[in-house]
């Protein structure tokens, strides 16, 4: 196989722009959370700002984690459809850059998808999201020999909006005998798909899963620690990240407590990704849980201290050296 890793999700761009908590109420977007909008809506929301307030990024949750999963030094690739436009170009080129195999996917129709990441000062982040591109993704587009370049695979939540797409993927890899990491991604998106999440479980189609403390909750309705023994009864390996709390990692009955990075916190949007990404490349290494996690901390450490959620050069420069050590120890 070509790659040790592939990314299924949606390709996006991020527009990031600082607001404070009572533009969120105003505007109906719940904090913390991702809300699906039209093109209209993204644009009226884009449009009450100037373009002096607005800081582009590529973005998509595991498009983010697949480039983490890359700046630590592994070989991955990304599978997302964009429009032919210029937000796709950009979104095409910088992810590129971060030395990830981009397996193109174009609509003639649609524009790249948009995602509106509001900031607040605590540096809480919320999405109002125009998927764009990204909904018009298939099965056809994903055969078996299309997915089937890498031991690992990585899927979005978002994905569950198209449940033809996200079973078929989930079938696929087990025809194909991949792994497959599942992040959870927004407790929204979780809260409204909770009953088809839980069947993917049951079913034994996941074997790395990842959810946050809000996404823990909103599945199980339990605290970080033991929405982690409801996991681990489903797959291999589960994940509960507590933010600057650090997080929990699961593996085989063996539970370990990873703390957090303490940093200057600048915008939190991407560091789950981030610090996904750095899990993923421990354990695609053979990397104890205790090492893969301190990786993980150390790449979403590297992230709120910054904007955007791919790691500036500078910072990908940091990790990268961080992952040399630790496989040369």
């Amino acid at each position: 196989m070509p790659f040790e890793i592939l990314g299924i999700g949606s390709a996006l761009v991020d527009v990031m722009i600082r607001v404070n908590d009572e533009f969120l109420t105003k505007e109906g977007l719940p904090k913390g959370g991702m809300t699906l909008v039209e093109a209209d809506r993204s644009k009226d929301l884009l449009d009450q700002f100037p373009d002096s307030a607005k800081q582009f990024c590529p973005g998509g949750a595991a498009a983010n984690v697949i480039a983490s999963f890359a700046c630590c030094g592994g070989n991955a690739a990304f599978a997302g459809k964009i429009g032919k436009d210029k937000t796709g170009d950009y979104f095409k080129t910088q992810t590129e850059k971060a030395l990830v195999h981009y397996l193109e996917l174009y609509s003639p129709d649609r524009q790249t998808g948009i995602v509106v990441s509001f900031i607040t000062p605590d540096g809480e982040r919320t999405f109002a999201t125009h998927l764009g591109a990204a909904v018009e993704m298939t099965p056809d587009d994903l055969t078996p020999a299309v997915m089937n370049q890498a031991p690992l695979l990585l899927v979005e939540a978002y994905l569950v909006f198209n449940p033809d797409l996200f079973t078929h993927i989930l079938k696929t890899a087990r025809t194909n005998g991949q792994k497959m990491a599942l992040d959870l991604s927004s407790f929204t998106v979780v809260e409204q798909n909770k009953d088809r999440f839980k069947k993917a479980l049951e079913n034994k189609y996941v074997d790395i899963l990842f959810a946050n403390e809000d996404e823990s909750r909103a599945f199980t309705g339990l605290p970080p620690q033991e929405s982690l023994n409801v996991f681990t009864s489903y797959c291999e390996t589960a994940v509960v990240k507590e933010g600057g709390k650090g997080s929990f990692i699961s593996k085989n009955g063996r539970t370990v407590r990873i703390p957090a990075e303490k940093v200057n916190v600048a915008d939190t949007n991407g560091a789950g990704d981030a610090y996904a990404g750095g899990i993923l490349f421990g354990l695609s290494k053979n990397l104890d849980i205790q090492t893969a996690g301190a990786l993980g901390s150390k790449a979403g450490a590297l992230i709120v201290s910054q904007s955007g959620a791919r790691l500036t050069p500078e910072n990908a420069a940091i990790l990268n050296d961080y992952a040399k050590k630790i496989l040369n120890s």
